[in-house]
């Protein structure tokens, strides 16, 4: 954990308090550091749930038979409704969700299929930035729910914990809805790995997309996790979820013949 931010005595004293069991219900008033940063993690996977749900729906009549496309309306079904309950969290903050959501461009996918961007955005909302890529493919859904729902998955984990109550009591439904929409990208990506006419191209999509998805736990050089697991809004460093959602990553694709390519966060930081 970085020591490299300096904080000052309030922000101390806030720390050791959530520390000692401290919490915050809603309708109570927030110290500005804690609203802020709050703010900050609401807003991200808000806006994420809806870029997300918006990217799968046209996977409603794209999905390869009935039974799939069943499937994709029921997961584009729970991201909407995901993105509603964080909302909803913003609203009573005091935040315009919908002025918000009139204003950008969730719909929005950088024009080139194999772009990289690294850790920069394309647009101003705070979607987490692997919402800005395009799902083109059925491989590209099914990658997303293998990869992007698992780390997703992690991250809200640690939310179960969280000292503000209302956000911790919403995530609980939300974590066991990604959890089916993880094991559909488990047993559809399994499905093409195991099938030789399509596993080349799914091997493609593969390398496109790893990068992608381990950008979203961030740059190692940045701060901010710092704070978010001292103010009690997250409880593991982004590190440390990664290790665990990479031991998943390498265990299932070894199984399944998949191989992973090799990241490198330098490459993703000049992108």
């Amino acid at each position: 954990m970085s020591t490299a931010r300096e904080y000052s005595k309030e922000d101390l004293k806030l720390f050791d308090e959530i520390k000692n069991g401290r919490t915050f219900k809603e309708g109570e008033e927030l110290p500005e550091t804690y609203r802020k940063n709050l703010l900050n993690l609401l807003w991200m996977q808000g806006d994420s749930e809806y870029a997300g749900a918006l990217g799968y729906m046209p996977w409603i009549a794209k999905a390869p038979n009935a039974h799939e496309r069943v499937l994709v309306a029921q997961i584009v079904k729970d991201e909407m409704r995901h993105a509603h309950a964080i909302y909803r969290i913003l609203d009573k903050l005091g935040q315009e969700t919908h002025e918000h959501c009139l204003k950008h461009e969730f719909d929005y996918r950088v024009p080139d299929d194999k772009s990289n961007i690294g850790f920069t955005r394309a647009k101003t909302d705070a979607r987490v930035n692997i919402f800005y890529y395009p799902i083109n493919y059925w491989e590209d859904f099914c990658l997303f729910n293998f990869l992007m729902d698992r780390a997703a998955g992690h991250q809200l984990e640690d939310t179960l914990h969280s000292s503000y109550i209302p956000w911790k009591e919403a995530i609980g439904p939300i974590v066991k809805e990604e959890a089916m929409h993880l094991a559909h990208g488990d047993k559809t990506v399994k499905e093409m790995a195991q099938n030789p006419e399509r596993k080349a191209f799914l091997q493609e999509r593969l390398n496109l997309w790893w990068p992608r998805v381990m950008n979203v736990f961030g740059s190692s050089k940045g701060l901010s996790n710092d704070i978010y697991i001292r103010l009690g809004l997250k409880k593991r460093t982004n590190g440390e979820i990664r290790e665990v959602f990479l031991k998943e990553i390498q265990d299932r694709c070894k199984e399944w013949g998949l191989v992973l390519p090799v990241y490198r966060e330098e490459d993703q930081l000049k992108a």
